[in-house]
Order: C-alpha cells, then sequence, then structure tokens
C-alpha cells in the first residue's frame, strides 16, 4: 500500500468512527506521519482498538432494583478484563459493593443501572437485566470492560442472545466478546 493510500485509509477511519473529517492540520501531520513511517519501512502504529464505540448511546437499565441486583453471578462472556465471579451487596450506609478478583470496591447508585465509585472518577454501568435478576449485562462507562453476568454457569440461550444485543446495540465490539470459563 503506498503511503498516500495509507494516509486516505487513516483520514476515512477517523471520518468512520468520529463522524467528523480531519482537519488540514491534521490530514497534513497524519500524512507526514505516515510518509516518515514508510520511509523507515514501519507501519504506523494501531493504538488500543477500543471495545466500545464511545459515540453510542449507552445507559443503565430501568429496570435496576438493588435488591434483587444483589448477590453472587458467574461471568460467562466478557469483553476486556473480567473476573469470573462478582457479587453485589447493599451496605446500610448506602454503598453498592462490588467484589471481584480479591477486590472490593464501592459505589453510589445515582441512577437506575448507574453506580458510580466512590473516592474514583469510574462508573459501572448495568445495562440490562432479565425480568427474573437471572442473567445481566454489565460494563465499564469508560469502555474498558463489560460483562455478561449469570446467576450460575448454565445461562438460557434465549438470554445470552438478548444479553449480546444489548451490548451490540450499546456499541460493543462482540466479535470480541470470549466465553468465561469456571
Amino acid at each position: 500500500m503506498t503511503p498516500q493510500a495509507k494516509g486516505e485509509r487513516l483520514v476515512k477511519s477517523h471520518t468512520a468512527y468520529t463522524g467528523r473529517t480531519l482537519g488540514v492540520p491534521q490530514r497534513v501531520a497524519g500524512f507526514l506521519l505516515v510518509l516518515s513511517l514508510a520511509a523507515c519501512g514501519q507501519h504506523p502504529p494501531r493504538g488500543d482498538i477500543p471495545l466500545r464505540n464511545p459515540t453510542a448511546a449507552f445507559g443503565g437499565t430501568s429496570r435496576f432494583d438493588a435488591a434483587r441486583f444483589a448477590g453472587d453471578w458467574a461471568t460467562v462472556a466478557c469483553l476486556g478484563d473480567c473476573a469470573p465471579q462478582v457479587r453485589y451487596a447493599q451496605t446500610t450506609g448506602g454503598d453498592y459493593l462490588r467484589q471481584a478478583g480479591g477486590t472490593t470496591t464501592a459505589y453510589a447508585i445515582s441512577a437506575p443501572g448507574i453506580l458510580r465509585q466512590r473516592d474514583a472518577d469510574r462508573t459501572l454501568v448495568v445495562m440490562w437485566v432479565d425480568e427474573g435478576f437471572r442473567t445481566a449485562v454489565v460494563g465499564d462507562a469508560d469502555g474498558r470492560w463489560a460483562a455478561i453476568l449469570n446467576r450460575d454457569r448454565r445461562p438460557a440461550p434465549d438470554r445470552i442472545r438478548a444479553a449480546r444485543e444489548i451490548l451490540d446495540f450499546n456499541g460493543w465490539d462482540v466479535s470480541k466478546l470470549r466465553k468465561i470459563d469456571g
């Protein structure tokens, strides 16, 4: 691929991802980067490919009920780094605790399905939970990870299909979803 074609591809991918075109200074800088790397015989840096499109709509489920959501969950599918087992618990002090991978994190429920971490700028979003609170879709608002949770390791196929659709609707790259065993 010629350096010019690489530069054009860079502009097209930026436009497709952000919905905005690059300005002239950005196009020139991108073209010069591609040219300089081509001269060195190297490829342009790919960077981290995000797990979630940040321009997609993203929100918590109105079905969220802290008491019903509390308890043990098994991670059955994951994007990013997820713990195989997760526990959520309410405290009498108003916190909502998430225990995963030996770490306990305190959250405040700021809206249905929206949990804001205490003393940090992180948000956990419960995007969906089925009517019986047996299967749920949870993710980090920063797009670093998302998980399909189930009360046990044997989720019903129809709920897994629904969970995948919710992830896709919320902008997650479901092609990178991987099954988690035990």
